[in-house]
């Protein structure tokens, strides 16, 4: 039996319950006893039924949605958010959506306020750089949709916000090159408009400066996450300073363009250069040399993030506001 041909008639006799039982769990109503329910949620997963979003069940305002933008290259961090924030609300009879933005269009928030007003919501979880918009969040406050924000770079206090140390990461990550005996280094920035990027700088400088290394001896290079970006970061440094031996990216993608373009131009890496990433996505394991990453919990953080929501719908109240992961070094060829 297909997927596709399922429908709750298999669930509800596979399960020996009605198909009236079978409806009521998947529209989340209290009259359904807990055993029934986690009964009904097993059999559905394990012959891999997943209802369908229909209009009917946006209208019942059982969804949230994960608000991100249209053209991040990081397609694995986003992947990471929507299958915790997914994960969490499966539990909760919920439904995940997700809706892009084009950032590059002027009228993004325009966009994103009509689709709320034809899509009625229970919650909203956005993610970066979105979840710095001060303009949508009070939108979402005017309108009394509970909101939960990931990696905001300021917290605002009546939002959910789950987030990583970015500025201690970045000096957590620019410290491992250094500890490796490298003083001369490069910093390549993501998107001006991304707070956690300049953090991770600030990281970066930090460190520089609390190890009493030459700030002249360091290299900034504008990138906006791509790899492409990281491979043109190359062509800079041979431009401006060729004594770097260890570069810091702010992201992965960044960080194997970076490797492409070194190799392209006869370096080594690690022995010429190492290189180090962050997000520890897929891409920066299977890259070869695999690349030192580091990593934070994002599937994690998207979960908590959508069951504090959930939570706070449930209850009408929050515990707290705040909720804070901690940081790991992934390491691996690129600088061992």
């Amino acid at each position: 039996m297909t997927n596709k041909s399922l429908t709750i008639q298999d669930i509800a006799e596979k399960a020996g319950v009605s198909i009236k039982t079978v409806s009521r769990v998947f529209n989340n109503s209290p009259n359904v006893r807990q055993q029934k329910r986690d009964l009904v949620i097993g059999v559905a997963r394990e012959l891999g039924y997943r209802p369908n979003i229909s209009a009917r069940q946006l209208a019942s305002k059982r969804s949230f949605v994960l608000i991100h933008f249209h053209d991040n290259p990081n397609m694995d961090y986003l992947s990471d958010i929507y299958d915790g924030m997914r994960q969490a609300c499966s539990e909760y009879g919920y439904y995940a959506v997700a809706e892009r933005l084009d950032l590059k269009n002027k009228s993004y928030k325009e966009s994103l306020l009509d689709y709320l007003s034809r899509t009625p919501v229970d919650g909203v979880i956005l993610s970066p750089p979105i979840s710095d918009d001060k303009t949508i969040i009070r939108e979402l406050e005017k309108r009394e949709i509970p909101c939960s924000l990931i990696s905001p770079g300021i917290k605002k206090r009546n939002c959910i916000n789950v987030y990583i140390d970015e500025k201690a990461a970045g000096r957590k990550m620019t410290e491992f090159l250094i500890q490796r005996g490298h003083t001369e280094l490069a910093f390549i920035s993501g998107l001006d408009s991304h707070t956690a990027s300049s953090q991770r700088e600030a990281g970066f400088w930090a460190a520089i400066d609390a190890h009493g290394l030459n700030r002249k001896n360091m290299v900034r290079i504008g990138g906006d996450f791509s790899m492409q970006s990281g491979f043109r970061a190359i062509e800079t440094l041979a431009k401006t300073n060729n004594n770097v031996t260890g570069v810091f990216a702010a992201n992965d993608e960044m960080a194997i363009g970076t490797i492409i373009g070194a190799l392209r131009d006869g370096k080594k890496v690690p022995e010429d250069m190492s290189v180090v990433g962050f997000d520890d996505s897929a891409f920066a394991r299977a890259m070869w040399p695999p690349i030192t990453s580091l990593a934070q919990p994002v599937e994690d953080m998207a979960k908590l993030s959508a069951q504090k929501l959930i939570d706070w719908i449930m209850s009408k109240q929050r515990e707290q506001n705040h909720y804070e992961f901690a940081t790991e070094i992934r390491v691996r060829d690129s600088c061992p």
